[in-house]
């Protein structure tokens, strides 16, 4: 009867070692692929808070009356490097937010994601379409970084002023 027991013991630890290392094996290659995964676009967590918000380097100052995100350019990259300086590309933004005037220079609006949306769930037409949306007067994503990002060559070595969004263009 003792051989008995010793075969289940051992047949149900080996079974709870296989499981243990089929875990640790998983667990290794999520590791592996979230690395990867970083290496080739940014992070679903730096989408959804900054990257689909405002061109890389810019500062979110918050949102206008309607949800729109404002942008400022706070380390003067228009300036240094930008193609264009029209109004659509960087302005002085006001108006009034819960009785109060605002007001920023140096910045510029972009749609707001809709409510609900997460921009990993989206497919890439969905992407698209939200590249295409614009605020008023403003440029979309798609045309600010066409006609207002930095220009290749003029001390920059690559047209990625958007981090993640760039493909989408």
């Amino acid at each position: 009867m003792s051989a008995v027991i010793n075969v289940f013991a051992s047949i149900g630890l080996i079974t709870i070692l296989v499981i243990i290392i089929y875990y640790i094996w998983k667990y290794i290659d999520k590791l592996n692929k979230d690395k990867e995964i970083a290496q080739t676009r940014p992070s679903t967590a730096y989408m959804e808070s900054i990257g689909i918000k405002c061109p890389d380097y810019w500062t979110l100052l918050g949102s206008d009356n309607n949800g729109n995100y404002i942008c400022r350019d706070d380390k003067n990259l228009m300036a240094l490097y930008g193609k264009n300086k029209d109004s659509k590309c960087i302005t002085n933004i006001s108006f009034t937010k819960d009785g109060t005037n605002q007001s920023y220079k140096n910045s510029i609006l972009f749609s707001k994601l809709e409510d609900g949306k997460k921009w990993e769930k989206m497919s890439n037409e969905e992407k698209i379409d939200f590249m295409k949306l614009n605020v008023d007067k403003y440029y979309s994503r798609a045309d600010w970084i066409k006609k207002c990002g930095p220009q290749v060559g003029k001390g920059v070595s690559t047209q990625a002023v958007w981090s993640g969004l760039n493909k989408y263009i």
